[in-house]
């Protein structure tokens, strides 16, 4: 490792924790509590109580035959996870560039947090030619409040209110802009809109001067993975104008998702 561990603290059981699952990641047919102690030169009761935390979440699984260890389930549920991503950034990024220059707009790619609380941006492309001097907050990592953002209310809006409401039962609403809904019926009731239209409007709800349209990417299993979002600012465009790119914009999520595995049902 090229950077200095000294300047971090680093949580012992948690380095140990991965330090097993690196080396069960080279014993594909398992290995017992002895071979993993001589490997790592930690004492086998470590050993034990560590690999037993891992088991009960799933990461390690226990050969019953053998009753040596190897990795689980959930390691390859977060490889997966991954996988889905970089495949959805890549399949989804000459589409929404395409689309950004065509349109002279910003087009993000969105996806949720674990949580549904926020908005994780995994891509964002400018048209490559414009001649706009446009800076937005956004930026490719960056969070975003989910309630307030259009990708964010599209992606809540498969999910029954009773569901939504659950989700953001410990959100604490932030007005962010006069225009920000920070009442749950209200959000609610656009939501409702939400489901009726098959996207969603930012009207200026998050960042000053900022307005967007998303609309949704499903997966193979007709879930809403990601939303896609065309962003500008007030300054050259309504809301009135971006939806004059709707239909066309809706086209280019469902190229993505049928790429995506997507079937109309």
């Amino acid at each position: 490792m090229s950077e200095d561990l000294n300047n971090f603290n680093l949580v012992q059981s948690v380095e140990r924790a991965i330090d097993i699952l690196d080396c069960l990641a080279d014993y594909p047919k398992g290995c017992g509590i002895g071979e993993l102690s001589k490997n790592l030169g930690l004492s086998k009761s470590t050993i034990h109580r560590i690999i037993t935390t891992l088991k009960y979440k799933g990461y390690v699984t226990q050969n019953k035959e053998n009753d040596k260890y190897q990795l689980g389930i959930k390691i390859l549920n977060l490889s997966f996870s991954i996988t889905n991503n970089m495949d959805l950034i890549n399949i989804a990024r000459p589409y929404i560039r395409e689309f950004a220059n065509k349109v002279d707009e910003v087009i993000h790619l969105c996806i949720p947090d674990e949580s549904y609380c926020n908005i994780i941006y995994v891509d964002k492309v400018s048209p490559e030619n414009t001649k706009r001097n446009i800076t937005m907050s956004s930026r490719i990592g960056k969070k975003a409040p989910i309630y307030c953002t259009a990708s964010g209310k599209l992606l809540l809006s498969q999910f029954s209110d009773d569901k939504i409401k659950d989700l953001l039962k410990n959100t604490t609403f932030i007005k962010y802009t006069e225009n920000t809904v920070t009442d749950i019926n209200n959000f609610l009731d656009e939501i409702h809109e939400i489901r009726k239209n098959s996207y969603a409007l930012d009207n200026i709800e998050y960042d000053t001067g900022v307005i967007c349209i998303a609309v949704p990417i499903f997966d193979r299993t007709n879930k809403i993975i990601a939303a896609t979002s065309l962003s500008s600012v007030t300054l050259f465009n309504s809301l009135d104008d971006l939806l004059k790119y709707k239909d066309e914009f809706m086209n280019v999520a469902k190229n993505i998702s049928n790429l995506m595995g997507y079937v109309p049902s």
